[in-house]
């Protein structure tokens, strides 16, 4: 049984890129998505770690679940129409489901669909022109989760025009932005050419003004000939527009898809349904490959478009795929009809575009520099790495005038991914393996200390985390699990010695969470690593596991899309006895965190399993422990105080505080310009200070000497530094998720904040190790057992 333990809250995304599957395109039609629901009811049942029936009290929750997949805001359903649900399902659909029925979830949906459709006609219409009053004194919510549904659609209509109201001054917020950093820009360029005497160099016209965008007409004969960017409220209508296109292609598939989820996260958030697709992007991004061209694809006015190509993919290497092309047709084998894909939902595409290793694929291309043509291209399907998710490491040196460089090897890990069914094999696929790997070059590279980067880490195969976490201890316990009928199980490391010794460090966020937090908890417990970073981890202290549906549906029920169960089977606990749930682990330096200003945890979900404890194990503590943590934190405490970037960064906290506070945003354009105004003067005034600190610290020499280090160059006799490395990589073209064009208020020298990439928590983490390395260096240790 392959063990999962991952953070994966359900994303209603509709772009979809590489993670989709390599299967054919069975139809939906051959299965009983009836069957579907009854069959993981009784899953849910049999197998949950609660082992709950699902009772009435879980039926209303589930309803409400459901609700709130379409209508999180409330700005669709009236009240009425929510007390007809409830009043007609809420203590009833544990019975629909006992006579595999999914009549409930066909019936809100079709609601939805349709207030859906009749919201964009309103919607259109609030968007033309002079229909917006951007002079008002009136606000907007920003969220409405907690608000009390309207009384009536006259009641919606008010809240709607609110809405639409803010989405189309955000747009126009975009430009007015844009032409302030432009201004900026250009004083700020004028300025060094004063003070260096050079010419300043020439400035692009501003951006239009909101009502100023319109076609560019020709001088001579005043035609048309060129599509000048969409306004504001073009914009928000084909945001609406394709919104209501994918709804109205939604089948039973899809609607099994969240009405079975809002069934599964009334047992715990972490329980959900996985459709077909679903299950296969699951089993991609474990595996971190996937069958098929190397592309990413989005919609693009009904066509497929091409919004990335995979470096050295098939699509790469063809040379006759670029981005910004759209697939209009595909077609399976050399020869042969091509499919048209008119009206196809993007997943169905992906889905026909994949397929067997080896195997050809044609499809019919209308290039993005010539879209008066079409052309056909046969690429061969192969396997596709997804690299850029994989660990990846950095030899990083700390320079300090009048001293030897101070190695550090920083290694950052995304997930904790791997291919279970082939996890003994050699060369599989495994984060673990990938990591041992690091280590052991960056040992090669004389470090003196080690950082392993858990930041953003949802967590991934508990296995994986078993094993990484013995390639810095010795074998002994790493977590306890257990299950739903109070049976705990040690689960050890097995590795005699550890790839590593040296000081350690691991940095972790309030988005660190379920493997990752075993693992930091591990070497916690241990007096193994020092954690540092937010006050503490995401809080998941629970094990799920994948079942097919189809294994537990009657033999001859139609079943070829039934899809995945993932639920909850386990908790597991630190060595220590202690939970993450809720809880997570508490960092031992703990810095400053935008998460600070969020609402991000365990506990800000809706029915988590709660906070317990169980039995200590018995271990030996590492040879490092004890480490010095007063010590690590008085110093850190004192640089945190002294870093104007740490007081931006509590600043920010405070300020985004006020907002969720307020929950409301005035719909005044020049009220909302002057607060802009305010907001990009600190920022742009942040900036300048930062320059100038960096500038004075460079005075001296670079403080930093970075050298990426990749799975793919291990073998390399010499790193090269990162500067080497950005020369000589490959530009890889993107579009943006949207249309491509961009958004006017970033620039490229924004990108380009902290040199190497060292933000200040890094920067300090950094610090930190070195004074790791400074005060253990001499420190006698304490290796006692601990019971």
């Amino acid at each position: 049984m392959n063990l999962r333990l991952r953070l994966s809250p359900r994303l209603l995304s509709f772009t979809v890129g590489l993670s989709l599957s390599a299967c054919s395109w069975a139809q939906s039609d051959k299965t009983d998505f009836g069957a579907v629901a009854g069959t993981v009811v009784n899953m849910l049942m049999d197998n949950h770690y609660s082992r709950r029936d699902f009772d009435n009290e879980l039926s209303k929750k589930a309803l409400q679940n459901y609700i709130d997949y379409y209508d999180y805001n409330r700005l669709y359903f009236t009240k009425a129409e929510i007390e007809s649900f409830r009043a007609n399902y809420e203590t009833k659909l544990d019975d629909y489901a006992a006579l595999n029925k999914i009549d409930p979830a066909k019936e809100i949906f079709k609601a939805y669909a349709q207030h859906l459709k009749d919201r964009a006609a309103k919607i259109r219409e609030l968007l033309q022109p002079g229909k917006l009053d951007f002079n008002t004194k009136e606000e907007a919510s920003i969220s409405r989760k907690d608000a009390p549904w309207a009384n009536s659609e006259a009641e919606l209509d008010e809240l709607w025009k609110r809405q639409i109201t803010r989405e189309v001054l955000q747009e126009r917020l975009k430009i007015s932005l844009a032409a302030l950093r432009k201004k900026e820009k250009t004083e700020a360029e004028v300025k060094k050419a004063d003070a260096t005497g050079q010419p300043a160099p020439a400035t692009e016209a501003a951006p239009l003004k909101p009502e100023e965008a319109k076609p560019f007409e020709d001088a001579k004969d005043g035609k048309a000939k060129e599509k000048m960017p969409d306004t504001p409220e073009q914009k928000v209508q084909k945001r609406y527009d394709s919104f209501l296109k994918i709804i109205q292609e939604y089948d039973d598939e899809d609607i099994t898809n969240f009405f079975l989820s809002a069934i599964a996260s009334a047992y715990d958030p972490h329980s959900e349904y996985l459709s077909a697709p679903e299950e296969d992007r699951f089993k991609i991004e474990m595996k971190k490959s996937v069958i098929g061209i190397g592309a990413e694809l989005g919609m693009k006015d009904g066509a497929a478009e091409i919004r990335r190509v995979v470096p050295t993919g098939p699509a790469d290497k063809s040379g006759a795929i670029h981005v910004g092309d759209l697939i209009t047709g595909v077609g399976e084998g050399a020869e042969g009809e091509l499919k048209n894909l008119e009206g196809m939902k993007l997943q169905k595409i992906v889905e026909l575009i994949r397929g067997g290793e080896n195997t050809t694929v044609r499809l019919r291309i209308i290039p993005a520099d010539d879209p008066t043509t079409f052309r056909e291209v046969r690429i061969v399907r192969q396997k596709v790495e997804i690299k850029d998710t994989l660990a990846k490491a950095e030899l990083i040196e700390m320079n300090k005038p009048g001293a030897a460089p101070l190695r550090i090897g920083w290694i950052q890990l995304e997930s904790f991914y791997g291919d279970m069914e082939n996890q003994n094999r050699r060369g599989a696929m495994s984060a673990s393996g990938h990591v041992r790997a690091l280590l052991t070059r960056l040992q090669k590279e004389n470090i003196s200390g080690v950082v392993l980067d858990l930041r953003g880490n949802g967590g991934g195969f508990l296995e994986e985390a078993i094993r990484l976490s013995g390639l810095f201890i010795k074998s002994g316990p790493v977590v306890q699990q257990r299950d739903n009928r109070d049976r705990t199980e040690p689960r050890f490391s097995r590795g005699s010695e550890p790839v590593y010794s040296g000081p350690l460090v691991v940095v972790t966020d309030r988005a660190s969470a379920s493997a990752s937090e075993i693992c930091a908890a591990a070497l916690q417990d241990y007096g193994r690593a020092v954690i540092v970073g937010d006050k503490t981890t995401f809080g998941k202290g629970t094990v799920q596991t994948i079942l097919p549906v189809a294994d537990q549906m009657p033999l001859f029920s139609e079943h070829d899309r039934a899809g995945s169960l993932k639920v909850t089977i386990q908790k597991f606990y630190r060595i220590n006895g202690w939970s993450t749930q809720h809880k997570g682990v508490a960092a031992d330096v703990v810095l400053p965190s935008r998460y600070d200003a969020m609402e991000v945890g365990e506990s800000f979900l809706k029915d988590p399993l709660p906070y317990d404890v169980i039995k200590t194990m018995k271990f030996d503590m590492a040879p490092t422990n004890p480490l010095p943590i007063a010590d690590l934190k008085s110093r850190s405490e004192s640089r945190v105080t002294a870093n104007p970037e740490f007081k931006y960064i509590t600043d920010y906290v405070t300020r985004t505080h006020d907002i969720i506070k307020k929950n409301t945003l005035s719909l005044n354009e020049q009220d909302r310009i002057a607060e802009d105004t305010a907001t990009e003067a600190t920022f742009f005034k942040q900036k300048q200070e930062r320059k100038a600190r960096i500038a004075e610290v460079n005075k001296t020499g670079d403080p930093y000497t970075v050298f990426p280090l990749t799975l793919d160059t291990l073998g390399e006799a010499t790193l090269k530094t990162d500067a080497q490395v950005k020369k000589d990589a490959k530009p890889e073209a993107r579009l943006s998720p949207d249309d491509g064009e961009g958004d006017p208020t970033t620039t490229a020298d924004d990108e380009e904040t902290f040199p190497h990439g060292i933000e200040p928590v890094k920067a300090e983490t950094l610090e930190i190790v070195r004074d790791l390395i400074e005060l253990t260096t001499q420190a006698p240790k304490n290796t006692a057992k601990r019971d």
